[in-house]
């Protein structure tokens, strides 16, 4: 769950592990917040982008990122089913998304924190997502 330079690099690394080991799925969906790019002379969507070149153009220009990880811009979609999360985005945001991937991860769904940062809500917005 997030899609900067950040949440590029560890996608890239679950991404490549996904792929090699058996007993995981394939696909990573990173969610990302949809905005538009610059691309050759073109306005696009970074979504598109991402999936089209595999890279993440303006968060991690020049690393490939693997063509099993996908950029999904429906938060809910993203994370429909999942098992493992790991979260990798700004502590502020989270108030707001919890709920949302609440209702659409599996109920044993566990987090995984790469957050930098903690807001003074952080530990009562995880605690009920974790409930």
């Amino acid at each position: 769950v997030g899609s900067g330079n950040w949440g590029s690099a560890i996608a890239t690394k679950v991404g490549l592990n996904c792929a090699r080991l058996p007993y995981f799925e394939d696909q990573v969906n990173m969610w990302v917040y949809e905005e538009m790019v610059e691309v050759d002379g073109e306005s696009r969507k970074l979504t598109e982008v991402i999936n089209s070149q595999h890279e993440n153009v303006k968060y991690l220009p020049g690393i490939k990122l693997p063509e099993n990880v996908i950029a999904v811009p429906d938060l809910a979609e993203a994370c429909r089913g999942a098992t493992l999360l790991i979260f990798v985005l700004p502590h502020q945001f989270l108030p707001r998304l919890l709920p949302t991937i609440r209702e659409a991860c599996h109920p044993s769904c566990r987090g995984v924190s790469l957050i930098k940062g903690l807001g003074k809500h952080f530990a009562f917005h995880m605690g009920n997502f974790c409930e």
